[in-house]
């Protein structure tokens, strides 16, 4: 079986008798991980958008039981964050090819996927990923627009539970913690009710700006006679300067231009 660049492997597959082969790219992965072991993960490339969950392991349990699959937008070692609400804060769709990772239930399975000499294009069948794409798609998308009351009221009140019972374990933590112990004594935390400031870059800048403006209003002003006076002379001397070069410059202007009309 030939290989690409980078140690990948071409898989390829069709959706039918009338359709062109594609071409996915597998190869080992590498990296130390507790939900993905190298020595039983397969890491897949090329994924298509359309593909979900049963299309991979149509195309690939039978090398072997499948444990289990996760489809990513970009390569990651761990799993993608999942959303815990279903009404709010809703991730924007993603468009592009994706990136996959299958872990079998033994490594001989994944030792058997990378030594095939050749593997034929399988056809994957139409009726897994009907319900993802086309019109059930947008039919799916369109009803999501509609709220159920319901469930949206549950959801709130059990978020609005969640919120309460952390806010009162910290102050039980907070009540316990002024409390003496056993011999009086009191755990004394850097905790504070004032909320910290982000140490970025442009909070940085802020402060110092602020540090220098209040450092140049500590300096003193200057009040002697003299003082102004030389300063006045210097501003004087300045002007002169400047008046001077501007005389040369419009003067070497004149003689360098080429219409003279005077």
């Amino acid at each position: 079986m030939a290989k690409l660049a980078e140690g990948f492997i071409p898989f390829p597959f069709n959706l039918g008798e009338n359709s062109v082969d594609r071409q996915l790219f597998i190869k080992k992965h590498e990296g130390q991980s507790e939900i993905k072991p190298d020595n039983r993960t397969l890491y897949i490339v090329n994924v298509p958008q359309f593909f979900n969950k049963k299309c991979l392991k149509n195309l690939f349990s039978e090398y072997g039981p499948i444990e289990r699959v996760y489809i990513h937008m970009r390569p990651t070692s761990g799993e993608e964050a999942s959303q815990n609400s279903s009404f709010f804060c809703r991730p924007p769709s993603k468009v592009g090819c994706k990136v996959a990772y299958i872990v079998y239930k033994r490594p001989a399975a994944l030792n058997k996927i990378l030594k095939c000499a050749d593997i034929k294009a399988k056809e994957l069948p139409l009726c897994l990923f009907h319900s993802d794409v086309g019109k059930n798609k947008w039919t799916q998308q369109y009803n999501n627009t509609f709220v159920d009351q319901k469930l949206l009221k549950e959801e709130i009140r059990s978020f609005l539970e969640e919120f309460d019972s952390k806010i009162e374990e910290e102050k039980q933590k907070e009540k316990e913690s002024a409390e003496p112990d056993d011999e009086g004594w009191v755990t004394i935390t850097k905790s504070s009710k004032k909320s910290k400031i982000p140490r970025i870059e442009s909070v940085n800048k802020k402060i110092i700006d602020k540090r220098n403006a209040a450092q140049s209003k500590l300096t003193l002003m200057k009040f002697y006679k003299n003082q102004l006076r030389d300063e006045k002379m210097e501003e004087i001397l300045e002007l002169r300067k400047k008046f001077e070069k501007d005389k040369a410059r419009i003067a070497m202007m004149r003689n360098n231009r080429k219409f003279k009309p005077f």
